[in-house]
């Protein structure tokens, strides 16, 4: 199962992991959608326009770096039309892959909302969101489910990306939509997280498509 966690940061770096199950800074940080997650998507509608006429946001959850790079890349995209935030717990997670798994599954288990170390003082001036995460155990990690309890989507033009081992999205798109209700979540963009580096022109296209 640890493999499918982190699937998403498999290659050990600064992101997130996959179809097996650890998190994503060993793996592939992003996808644990079968039992493990990440270290710093798919959904649909495409008829209104692709951001509002606010502020563009990339909020990124990684624990390996792969996430991160994507986000910093997506950053790069936009060319100075969106600022950058690092979602991070209010006490740092272990850096020890095999604890992260375990510390990830009975997060998930519990339902338990970690605190976050900071909030986006000025959300209310951003109407679209670009929202980085690592699959973890199949779900969406519950530190990203904390910050969005803290931030209300309602009414924001959402686009999802993630980094995993294998298992995509998994329920990740379903968790989003569950959470944040009445924001507009548009069509998301899915690594796997040992293929980052070499994804640079998948990430171009799809900023392309959206900005």
């Amino acid at each position: 199962m640890g493999a499918w966690f982190l699937v998403g940061c498999s290659s050990r770096n600064e992101g997130s992991s996959a179809a097996t199950t650890t998190p994503e800074a060993k793996k592939s940080e992003e996808d644990s959608s079968t039992s493990k997650p990440e270290t710093n998507t798919t959904s649909a509608e495409t008829s209104a326009p692709a951001q509002g006429s606010g502020k563009a946001l990339v909020a990124v959850f990684s624990w390996s770096g792969n996430t991160l790079s994507v986000a910093n890349r997506v950053v790069e995209d936009l060319q100075g039309q969106a600022e950058l935030f690092r979602i991070e717990p209010a006490t740092p997670y272990t850096t020890d892959y095999n604890e992260m798994l375990q510390i990830t599954q009975d997060e998930q288990s519990a339902q338990t909302l970690p605190e976050i170390a900071s909030n986006v003082s000025n959300w209310d001036e951003y109407t679209t969101i670009y929202l980085g995460f690592p699959t973890w155990w199949g779900h969406l990690p519950q530190i990203v489910k904390s910050f969005l309890a803290g931030h209300d989507c309602s009414g924001k033009v959402v686009y999802p990306f993630n980094t995993h081992a294998g298992s995509g999205f998994a329920s990740c798109l379903s968790d989003l939509a569950d959470t944040c209700p009445n924001a507009d979540v548009r069509e998301g963009l899915s690594l796997v997280g040992e293929s980052v580096t070499s994804s640079t022109e998948q990430i171009d296209a799809w900023v392309s498509n959206n900005a």
